[in-house]
């Protein structure tokens, strides 16, 4: 719940690998939660915290905050992904894949909680996400290449999951 929020009006510290907290999957926010007050700080908090520490998408336990929330998106260029293709910014609660592609592709991905250390992933190419936007409104949206990669990324840590648990073995990881 919104409660369990870190304190309104600044960037908490990021969260790492191996906080048991991180590794367990996030609690569904009441759809009447979305539109509190306290709750659009932390959205607004969420996406500050995306910026400042340089990711192009942030879960809400990644700062702490215990709640299935989410953002992501490249609208600039990333210095970590500097030859990503745009993304459009998008903020998601309670998301869920709903379809995802046969087809598939793989990346090395990188995370704001497991400093220094890339992972040779596999993920389906293309996926439908179903969720909430920010206002709790009820949207269903079809991604595909890094977007897509990216949302799977992010919801994978509402669940609890980290990319090193993606990879097929510690030979698909690397510095």
């Amino acid at each position: 719940r919104a409660s369990m929020a870190p304190p309104a009006g600044k960037v908490p510290p990021l969260r790492f690998l191996g906080e048991a907290k991180l590794m367990r999957p996030q609690a569904v926010v009441p759809k009447t939660d979305i539109t509190s007050a306290d709750f659009q700080e932390q959205l607004e908090m969420l996406s500050a915290a995306m910026v400042e520490y340089g990711g192009i998408g942030i879960a809400a336990p990644q700062v702490g905050w215990w709640v299935r929330a989410m953002v992501f998106g490249i609208e600039g260029v990333n210095p970590r992904y500097p030859k990503a293709e745009k993304v459009p910014k998008q903020v998601w609660v309670n998301p869920e894949i709903v379809w995802s592609s046969a087809e598939t592709n793989w990346m090395w991905e990188g995370c704001l909680s497991v400093p220094g250390m890339r992972g040779w992933v596999q993920r389906p190419r293309s996926v439908t996400m179903r969720g909430l936007d920010q206002h709790g409104a009820e949207r269903e949206v079809q991604l595909s290449g890094l977007a897509a990669r990216v949302a799977q990324h992010e919801l994978d840590h509402l669940d609890g999951v980290l990319f090193p648990q993606r990879v097929q073995g510690v030979s698909f990881l690397v510095p």
